[in-house]
């Protein structure tokens, strides 16, 4: 019988329904994989989209929903296949976390006209785990 790998887990601010309130929402990170980077948020931003999507005025929101895409952190942890950064660095986190890695815009810098790219919160990531943003404790994203 293998060992069980121990659930990271995270606490950010939820919108839980349409309403626009936030609240506490403790849950599981998903492993940092090869291209990964686990940090810790120092601080995140608000943008007028974080409470478009909090409220669902563009008619897709998916709660519990932790917002926020202008996010600075610290490294806390690298996948075995990053080379961008070490434990320690300051980083930041837009409105993408991932991407296909192998389209014309992956393989050109420009992630973000990716037609698979995966949004910072409010998406799911290719294993099917929600996406959850910068109002929390920690995050793991793609390197890029």
């Amino acid at each position: 019988m293998g060992s069980l790998e121990t659930e990271r887990k995270t606490t950010g601010w939820a919108a839980r329904d349409p309403s626009g309130i936030l609240s506490p929402y403790t849950y599981s990170l998903r492993n940092t994989g090869p291209e990964d980077v686990f940090i810790k948020v120092i601080c995140c931003g608000i943008c007028h989209t974080d409470i478009h999507q909090a409220k669902n005025d563009l008619g897709m929101s998916n709660y519990p929903m932790v917002p926020g895409h202008e996010v600075v952190g610290e490294v806390v942890e690298v996948g075995s296949d990053v080379t961008k950064f070490t434990a320690g660095d300051i980083v930041g986190v837009g409105y993408v976390v991932g991407c296909c890695k192998n389209c014309s815009p992956c393989n050109t810098d420009r992630e973000q006209y990716c037609a698979k790219k995966i949004w910072t919160y409010n998406d799911v990531y290719t294993d099917g785990k929600p996406t959850q943003g910068g109002f929390s404790g920690s995050m793991v994203v793609d390197q890029k």
